[in-house]
């Protein structure tokens, strides 16, 4: 499009705008507040030359003046005639989620090739997304999120009786089956993990009754494993006595 026509298509465009303006403002006291006037592209004063294979489209609700409102809205896009093209994201899907709604859990770590290490090889955690910053992980299906916040960052324990342990908070894990539960307290022992509490059955011949057993991941998060006797009494309700 050459100067002279583009000069001329926007006064006349700011020309039309102006005069439109002051007729939907003065005529927004006699109409109801949803009255507005829709501009068609064929209305808009044009310039007959363009560019080769470039084209000016203006959207349907490209501008719209409502009676009784002081805002407007604009869309003009300016593209080639075959439109844009997208370029597809490579992935690969290692685990799939769990069964229902699975939990998402973001955790704070020092380091991130160590956070590697213990979720994906001592822990069997498949790895999904993942930047320079943070990564994700499949926990049983579950998406837990490891996320680098400096190197000085270590859990902060507190401690709380439970059926005679000393078990710290905050804590995280999953309610595993018996045979689970067994399979990962030997992967964790054999990977050199120290426990905070040993691997054993607590609430012995209670409702409650539960393998547990807790460890630390390297930034110091604690992280908690158990398995009911009796899965149906995940949720069972009633007193405990702390001795």
């Amino acid at each position: 499009m050459n100067r002279s026509c583009s000069n001329l298509l926007t006064m006349r465009s700011l020309t039309f705008l102006q005069t439109l303006s002051l007729t939907a403002t003065a005529n927004a006291s006699h109409s109801s507040p949803s009255a507005f006037i829709r501009i068609h592209p064929n209305r808009l004063p044009h310039c007959t030359s363009r560019l080769p294979q470039k084209r000016r489209r203006i959207s349907s609700n490209m501008l719209s003046i409502r009676g009784g409102s002081t805002s407007t809205s604009a869309s003009i896009h300016t593209g080639a005639d075959t439109g844009s093209a997208v370029t597809a994201q490579e992935y690969e899907t290692l685990a799939q989620p769990a069964p229902g709604s699975p939990f998402h859990y973001a955790f704070p770590v020092h380091n991130l090739e160590l956070a590697k290490e213990f979720y994906a090889n001592v822990l069997g955690c498949v790895e999904g997304r993942s930047s320079e910053k943070w990564q994700d992980y499949s926990l049983h299906g579950h998406q837990i999120v490891a996320h680098w916040v400096g190197e000085d960052y270590r859990c902060q324990d507190y401690y709380n009786p439970v059926d005679g342990d000393e078990v710290p908070v905050p804590h995280t894990g999953l309610a595993l089956t018996v045979d689970q539960f067994h399979e990962l307290a030997a992967r964790v022992q054999a990977a050199g993990v120290e426990f905070i509490i040993e691997p054993h059955l607590r609430f012995k011949g209670a409702p409650g009754e539960q393998w547990t057993m807790f460890f630390k991941d390297p930034s110091g998060n604690n992280l908690e494993f158990k398995a009911m006797t009796k899965i149906e009494n995940l949720f069972a309700k009633y007193n405990v006595v702390d001795d």
